[in-house]
């Protein structure tokens, strides 16, 4: 099974820095998860901002996680678009996260393809499609 990592860094708005290598970013207030998205080859300030305007969030208590693909850890040595899409639908659908609309419903994406996360306690740790079914656990 192919598997994916994906290393969460907590910050705040006023802490982001320009970086190209972020392929995630999820916001949370509280103890809620609230949206999962892409910045995948983007400038993550940029991709951030049109998502909170565009979801009309406020950054007043709010978490901005940055998800970094771990290359040694995940089975791929090329990291396509096409994984960071499958990744990420593989997270919205496990994760139900409240802001994200789309992918809540059906995976449509890699089928024996594990995503395992590490420093987002928000995010489940362990997670993957097998024989077109959805596992909450590995």
């Amino acid at each position: 099974m192919e598997t994916l990592k994906i290393d969460w860094v907590k910050t705040n708005y006023n802490n982001l820095y320009k970086n190209y290598d972020s392929h995630y970013y999820a916001f949370s207030r509280g103890r809620t998860l609230l949206y999962i998205g892409i910045s995948c080859y983007q400038d993550i300030i940029i991709e951030i901002d049109k998502t909170l305007n565009r979801l009309n969030i406020k950054i007043s208590g709010l978490t901005i996680w940055l998800g970094f693909v771990n290359i040694q850890k995940s089975s791929y040595t090329r990291i396509t678009k096409q994984i960071i899409l499958d990744g990420e639908r593989l997270m919205i659908i496990t994760n139900q996260p409240n802001y994200n609309q789309q992918c809540k419903e059906k995976y449509y994406g890699r089928c024996n393809f594990k995503v395992r996360t590490s420093g987002c306690k928000y995010i489940r740790q362990c997670i993957r499609c097998e024989n077109n079914r959805i596992y909450l656990s590995c």
